[in-house]
């Protein structure tokens, strides 16, 4: 072999050796780029699964601590079997006023929140005075008796008057014979029959409030009246 020839094969042989360097060092890059890969997937695997957990444990927590509804009567803000107690506590009352004859004098008027009875002045009072009518102490007997049978009924007593002027001694109007008289029948309850006086609140309220126009002497003794009204508390 010539010299020529001699160097031109050690020149293929470096070539070749340089490539298979090159070779081996690029299959080096590939190992290693794809195990970089498949560390990567493996961590958004294990973070894709932490969020998802997270996000349902933080969905329960926050349903837990919901307050869970209110107990209701459905259609209504009244408990179960309330709007029966009224009906009931004016046909006791109701039983009374006909036995005593005073149906065209005290009336009671039942709705699912109150019951209120109207008093006129000629079963309660003399006019012009405040002290209760003997006649009308049976009435407020059964009316004492239901205030106690029910605790959970405030009374409010309401006094009131006509539009005809009053000026004694004792009241020099009709704001204060209205206040007066409301507070006779509240003495009654509490000193006749011991209720607890926290739960009464009495208001005079004069001529203000008139069921009729008092045009005429028939109509200014309609207006002249108590109204006891007993009012469920949670209702107030």
């Amino acid at each position: 072999m010539d010299m020529k020839n001699t160097i031109k094969y050690q020149d293929a042989a470096s070539g070749l050796a340089s490539y298979r360097r090159l070779a081996d060092k690029s299959g080096s890059f590939v190992d290693s780029d794809s195990n970089w890969m498949i560390t990567l997937s493996d961590v958004m695997s294990l973070l894709l699964i932490f969020f998802i957990m997270f996000f349902i444990m933080t969905k329960k927590q926050v349903q837990s601590e919901e307050p869970p509804p209110p107990l209701q009567a459905q259609g209504s803000g009244i408990l179960p079997g309330f709007d029966r107690v009224p009906d009931k506590i004016r046909d006791e009352i109701n039983i009374d006023i006909r036995s005593l004859d005073m149906g065209d004098q005290i009336s009671v008027l039942a709705t699912k929140r109150e019951i209120m009875i109207s008093m006129k002045e000629k079963v309660a009072f003399k006019p012009g005075e405040t002290d209760i009518l003997e006649i009308s102490e049976p009435v407020l007997t059964t009316i004492a008796d239901i205030i106690r049978k029910y605790p959970d009924f405030r009374v409010e007593i309401d006094g009131h008057t006509d539009n005809i002027p009053i000026m004694t001694t004792a009241y020099p109007s009709n704001w204060e014979l209205s206040v007066a008289r409301a507070t006779s029948v509240l003495k009654y309850f509490i000193h006749s029959h011991g209720i607890d006086p926290s739960r009464f609140s009495v208001r005079g309220n004069a001529d203000q409030k008139p069921l009729v126009s008092n045009n005429t002497k028939e109509n200014r003794a309609l207006n002249r009246r108590v109204e006891i009204r007993l009012k469920r508390i949670e209702d107030i």
